[in-house]
């Protein structure tokens, strides 16, 4: 509604901590109607002019001496009420410029003022009331074809028709000249999946657990709206409940959004919803051009759109009637956001929910220790489905210990065993899945002489081979060099390559497998847009025969075909320099053994590690939860880690050494005397890290059992430091709450 005080507040568009905070300003009468909360307006700020939004008004201002708003920039408001809020809480809680969290709400073709993307027009036919009733036999067979066509399609855009139909121009322009069609030029909708024809599907009959589930999240819509865990095992039928509870609040006027890790998982889910659901569903991620990320955005903010399905970013889908909130696979590190605003999706979901009335609902078969530990403590409303669709069995794993095959004389990244049952696969017609969570050819080349190892001239990392070993390259810059015939140390030949990825994976299974066809997912095959939707429906269609890929086909795939899933190297993420390192390496062994035997036939994994004796794979080979969450709870307890207190992590970085540790000892002194006795601060140290695009890295962590107290001090230390010169100009502070990553 138009602004009823003539003074509104307004946060500036600078992601800057100095501006950090609500400035007031008059509105002249003439601007009155146009100034709304969420508007986009252009004013005077110090010598200059700059871009702010409006978030609230004001019957007196702070200051007698007030400027005027120049000009509204926006049409419309691109925020509603509810997103500024939740934008402001971001800021406080995650220690960010509160425009950083409003500027991340926005897709990529929606920034600010400075549209990138216009809506899309087109012409589009009509059949007019002649056509409708005219008996076909009266027109040519390819005008019969779009007669026929615009009856089911009614309104669709002329290339669509043409292409869909397969016939020419000129038997469209003759039904025009007939008057039997008419086309107008219209704005439409840029719907990604919009062109695909989804086979309507109909409610499965629910298992007593999926019932059971579907009626303690309905009643906890109604009675109190406490956070839900849906804590299901792989092929239990979580999806089949989210989509009851979507349809319920569908039924209720509401909106509501589905949260996957991965852009990967989308296609799957998406093709699951439409087919339920047909166009109440959109999506949104970073995959999409940005004429469909904006066309999505426009229709969920006019509430033409039910159900948002997405990635991390769709939490902030602009829906003005949110009912519902589901985080699939919740523990995944993926939904933690590492640049600016670092934000975890988990939190602003549930504060979100909290603030619009919503129901957050979370689902997973290895929900992070964190939340799990809140739902067995009564903070969340604990659902449990323990049992797989069908009463499927959960598939059989083997451990192979590859110390053993190596002593045999077995060399290959494929255990004796693994080859056995993959071969016996290959010849049944059932589909195999292989997991190696790292791309490339090999991991790392060295020299076999001197020991050298190539890293990054800009990076203390390793640089990985690429492209059958033709090339290396760094994983965290881009730098890309040709594999050297010497060494650059010692000038010896004797360069070797070391470590298996997953292009590395993809040749052995050729060698073992030449009649296969085999698809490869990771981050360097599913770059161009669409491919990874390539891979997904030719796995769904039987056209390949075997998966390779990392960990975006470990979680929420549903491929009934997969009956052996290998997994070639357990140890991997077992042994980082991180408190999280075993929780994650159980989640993703539990997850990707779970992608086999989700159908009628049973499945098989067989596990290859160089550590089978370690309590956490063995907990993973069972899909133990419990078991291994007992043993990881007592260990966290006895250290104060998560969620026996929380951290905040400070990553300072800068182009030299030297001068970076002389400032980071200067900030963390002024950082220390604002903290009490009761924060333990770990650090200043250099980050497991330590160099990435040619800047130094040093880090501080600090644990804490007050989290508000905690962050206060931080600040306050901070803004000390500043006014006294420190840190340098040109070595930047990075502030991460509640951090997963320490690396």
């Amino acid at each position: 509604m138009p602004v009823r005080s003539q003074f509104v507040e307004v946060i500036v568009n600078k992601a800057v901590e100095a501006v950090d905070r609500i400035f007031h300003y008059q509105v002249p009468d003439r601007l009155k109607e146009n100034v709304k909360i969420g508007s986009v307006v252009a004013m005077p700020f110090g010598r200059e002019k700059s871009e702010g939004i409006v978030v609230g008004f004001v019957d007196e201002p702070e200051v007698k001496s007030i400027k005027e708003i120049q000009a509204v920039l926006s049409p419309a408001p691109l925020f509603h009420k509810d997103l500024i809020d939740l934008a402001c809480w971001m800021g406080d809680y995650y220690m960010c410029p509160k425009v950083s969290a409003l500027q991340c709400m926005l897709p990529a073709g929606l920034k600010m003022a400075n549209e990138k993307v216009s809506a899309k027009a087109v012409d589009c036919a009509y059949l007019c009331d002649a056509g409708s009733n005219l008996p076909l036999m009266k027109v040519g067979p390819k005008q019969k074809e779009i007669v026929n066509y615009l009856q089911v399609h009614h309104g669709s855009p002329v290339s669509q028709v043409l292409s869909e139909t397969g016939a020419p121009r000129s038997s469209l322009k003759s039904l025009l000249s007939k008057g039997l069609i008419r086309v107008s030029r219209e704005e439409i909708y840029r719907d990604p999946y919009g062109v695909k024809n989804f086979i309507t599907s109909v409610p499965e009959v629910l298992t007593k657990e999926q019932e059971a589930a579907v009626q303690a999240m309905e009643e906890e819509y109604v009675s109190g709206k406490k956070p839900v865990l849906l804590f299901g095992v792989t092929g239990s039928g979580k999806t089949e409940v989210y989509l009851r509870l979507i349809e319920k609040m569908i039924y209720l006027g509401k909106q509501s959004i589905v949260l996957v890790p991965e852009i990967a998982l989308t296609p799957q889910l998406v093709a699951v919803f439409k087919s339920r659901l047909g166009e109440k569903v959109a999506v949104l991620h970073s995959g999409l051009s940005l004429g469909e990320r904006r066309d999505a955005w426009m229709h969920i903010a006019l509430g033409q759109i039910r159900v948002v399905v997405g990635a991390r970013s769709a939490v902030f889908a602009p829906c003005p009637n949110l009912g519902l909130i589901i985080m699939d696979e919740e523990h995944e590190q993926s939904y933690k956001q590492d640049n600016i605003p670092r934000f975890h999706t988990r939190e602003v979901a549930k504060e979100r929910c909290r603030m619009q009335g919503a129901l957050f609902v979370m689902g997973s078969a290895t929900p992070s220790v964190e939340t799990y530990y809140q739902a067995v403590q009564g903070a969340y409303r604990l659902v449990t489905m323990e049992k797989r669709i069908a009463n499927r069995p959960l598939p059989f794993v083997h451990i192979v210990d590859m110390r053993q095959e190596l002593r045999q004389g077995n060399r290959s990244i494929f255990s004796r065993l693994l080859q056995d049952k993959m071969v016996q696969r290959f010849a049944r017609k059932e589909q195999i899945l292989l997991f190696l969570n790292r791309r490339g050819y090999h991991t790392f080349v060295s020299c076999r002489d001197c020991g050298f190892v190539l890293q990054c001239p800009h990076c203390n990392i390793s640089l990985t081979s690429h492209g059958g070993n033709s090339r290396l390259k760094c994983h965290y810059c881009g730098y890309s060099i040709a594999v050297p015939n010497i060494c650059p140390q010692c000038g010896s030949g004797a360069i070797r390559h070391f470590g298996t990825g997953t292009e590395r994976v993809e040749e052995e299974v050729k060698r073992l497998l030449p009649q296969a066809r085999i698809a490869r997912a990771d981050a360097d095959t599913t770059s161009r847009k669409g491919a990874y939707d390539e891979i997904y429906f030719g796995v769904k269609k039987g056209e390949i025969d075997v998966l390779v890929g990392t960990q975006m086909i470990a979680k929420g795939l549903d491929f009934p075909q997969v009956t052996l899933v290998g997994i070639i190297s357990a140890d991997l993420s077992l042994h980082l320099p991180e408190m999280r390192a075993g929780e994650r390496a159980f989640q993703l062994i539990t997850q990707v053994a779970g992608r086999a035997g989700r159908g009628e036939l049973p499945g098989e994994v067989v596990l290859q590690t160089y550590s089978p004796e370690d309590p956490t794979l063995i907990s993973a080979s069972k899909q133990d939860y419990g078991g291994y969450y007992r043993n990881e709870i007592m260990k966290r307890e006895t250290s104060g880690y998560p969620p026996f207190g929380t951290m905040i992590r400070v990553l300072f970085s800068g182009e030299g050494l030297t001068v970076l540790a002389k400032n980071v000892e200067i900030v963390a002194r002024y950082i220390g005397t604002e903290l009490t006795a009761n924060e333990e601060i770990l650090g200043p140290a250099p980050a497991p890290l330590e160099k990435i695009k040619d800047r130094y890295r040093m880090q501080m962590v600090i644990k804490t059992n007050d989290l508000a107290r905690t962050r206060s001090g931080l600040a306050r230390g901070l803004e000390q430091a500043r006014r006294d010169g420190f840190p340098h100009k040109n070595i930047l502070i990075a502030i991460d709450v509640e951090p997963l990553n320490m690396m």
